[in-house]
């Protein structure tokens, strides 16, 4: 929506200057091409997965990233837009106006912290044994892909990697990045 005329010191300018009803209509199309019926009822759900019921066929998990230096990418730094139209009554009280980009205050969360990851892992996957496992990560986080395999491994017992190559963002200079998933069948 972007009504403010302000010096952009992130992404990607072209998509900046693109009209708001220009996106909007590309994704509409996008995503009305992945309706279909199926056999039975779907449902999707949000919110922490460690607080969600079990009994799901599959549960896919992409967590925030923690870098090797113990440095955590907070989901809620870069989709505060998406959290204000899911809370849109609450949004304001939600906003750190002291900051630069406007991001979500942060709230405690073990996905975030290198100290409680492993066990956040750990919960998740026990909690969710039933259900075929789905792990989105990169190659060089915390934990580490094998760290993880071996996590997953506790309760599955068939867990495979894929490995899908380079892989950067946007504003990331990390070349050496990964995006991997992990299969718990």
């Amino acid at each position: 929506m972007r009504l403010a005329e302000v010096e952009r010191t992130f992404g990607n300018k072209a998509s900046w200057d693109k009209p708001f009803a220009e996106w909007f209509e590309t994704f509409v199309d996008e995503a009305n091409q992945a309706v279909f019926r199926g056999n039975s009822a779907c449902q999707a759900v949000c919110g922490n997965a460690i607080d969600l019921p079990a009994g799901f066929d599959l549960v896919y998990i992409d967590p925030p990233y923690i870098s090797q230096r113990g440095v955590a990418v907070d989901y809620a730094d870069f989709y505060h837009f998406l959290e204000g139209l899911c809370d849109y009554d609450g949004w304001q009280e939600r906003i750190d106006w002291g900051s630069k980009h406007r991001r979500m205050v942060r709230q405690p969360n073990p996905w975030t912290d290198k100290a409680q990851i492993y066990a956040a892992f750990d919960r998740c996957f026990a909690h969710f044994a039933e259900s075929i496992l789905v792990v989105s990560y990169r190659s060089d986080g915390v934990p580490g892909i094998d760290e993880l395999r071996s996590l997953m491994g506790r309760y599955k017992s068939n867990v495979q990697v894929a490995v899908f190559g380079d892989y950067t963002y946007a504003l990331s200079t990390n070349k050496r990045s990964q995006e991997v998933l992990l299969f718990g069948i």
